[in-house]
């Protein structure tokens, strides 16, 4: 029986947790066990897939900081290795810093643009941790795809910019797009809209609000339709985590749209579903995705779903999106006035969506995940 063992360190939040629950939730058979590395903050979480088949190891001493976790994968870990006897040593997150022992292979992923994606690094204050760490961060994940002896990609889009840099990555690549869990299909699940919100009569966008999410031009596109009497208001759900998002509120106010743009703050995850079925359309405007998750799981309410024309966007909705340039309010503006003026195209695209959207399935993405990462060639 072969040994995996997969990194969830830095998984504390977001697209990290989501890809390792779904991963370990659709564990295919076979004949490796898995053990998962957690820390004292997502240990809880991750606990409930502890069994026979996958083992949890808390590294405490890794859990107290960044550096704590990054001198514990150095120095520490390839003795962990060694004494598990692994064979694979898989560190989604990105980054590949640990010397394996002779027989085990190493694996990392790609699942963060914002590191290769100039254009989007700078829409963050020049001046910031965060732009710093993004251009630090480049230069980390060429490192560890060079270091590494399997790499998992989650699109085309992103294997293809990584190959600008390094023209041999494909020789030990792969492609696995995320699934989709399959709660999002076919949902009975209600939501318990606010007052003054309706069924079907109302514009969603779920998502983070951060720069490269385009929230602030898609409010001034409802703006816009306001002026041109447009009935249904828009609803924004999504954690806010910097200024960005305080801003977003601000222009809200500024822009006079309160009754126009609602926002809902964070949803929880389990809600989403019902959420999604309650919109009239759904709206994705992101401009720096590796696998757009929250696009799949638009997909699959069967509503039309308008969504940025930025790659990899176009990939994943295939000929079932709307698509707009999330940085140019009135082009939503016009395809959303063009679209309603059509219900027949309107009820054509949700179909389209729902069509679109079973193509991706986590079981098949965890089978496949498995297969490469143990296949020894």
């Amino acid at each position: 029986m072969k040994t995996i063992v997969i990194n969830a360190l830095s998984a504390l939040r977001g697209g990290g947790q989501t890809y390792l629950i779904n991963l370990l939730s659709y564990l295919p058979d076979g004949d490796f066990k898995v053990v998962l590395l957690v820390n004292s903050q997502n240990k809880q979480l991750f606990s409930q897939y502890g069994s026979d088949r996958i083992e949890l190891f808390e590294a405490v001493w890794a859990s107290k900081s960044i550096l704590h976790r990054t001198l514990w994968e150095r120095f520490a870990l390839p003795g962990k290795l060694q004494a598990w006897q692994a064979d694979v040593y898989y560190a989604p997150g990105g980054v590949m810093i640990t010397r394996t022992p002779k027989g085990c292979l190493s694996a990392t992923a790609l699942r963060n643009m914002l590191p290769f994606d100039d254009r989007e690094r700078k829409r963050f204050p020049l001046v910031s941790i965060i732009r710093f760490k993004l251009w630090l961060l480049r230069f980390v994940f060429l490192k560890s795809y060079q270091k590494s002896d399997k790499v998992v990609f989650i699109s085309e889009y992103s294997m293809s910019v990584v190959k600008q840099y390094l023209p041999g990555i494909a020789s030990k690549g792969i492609v696995v797009p995320h699934g989709l869990n399959s709660r999002f299909l076919n949902t009975e699940e209600s939501y318990d809209l606010p007052d003054g919100l309706q069924a079907d009569q109302f514009y969603l966008y779920v998502s983070i609000l951060d720069v490269y999410k385009a929230q602030k031009e898609i409010v001034k596109a409802w703006s816009k339709l306001r002026d041109h009497d447009f009935p249904y208001p828009l609803v924004l759900a999504g954690p806010k985590y910097n200024q960005y998002g305080e801003e977003v509120i601000a222009l809200i106010d500024r822009l006079e749209l309160q009754g126009n743009v609602i926002y809902l703050g964070k949803i929880d995850y389990e809600q989403l579903p019902g959420l999604y079925k309650s919109a009239r359309a759904l709206v994705f405007a992101s401009s720096c995705e590796c696998c757009p998750n929250i696009l799949l799981e638009k997909l699959a309410a069967g509503k039309p779903v308008f969504c940025s024309n930025i790659e990899p966007m176009p990939e994943f909705g295939g000929d079932a999106g709307i698509y707009f340039d999330p940085y140019e309010p009135g082009d939503l503006y016009e395809k959303i006035m063009g679209m309603e003026a059509q219900a027949s195209m309107m009820n054509k695209m949700a179909d389209k969506a729902y069509k679109q959207a079973l193509k991706f399935d986590w079981s098949s993405t965890a089978q496949r995940t498995m297969d490469f990462l143990i296949n020894n060639n």
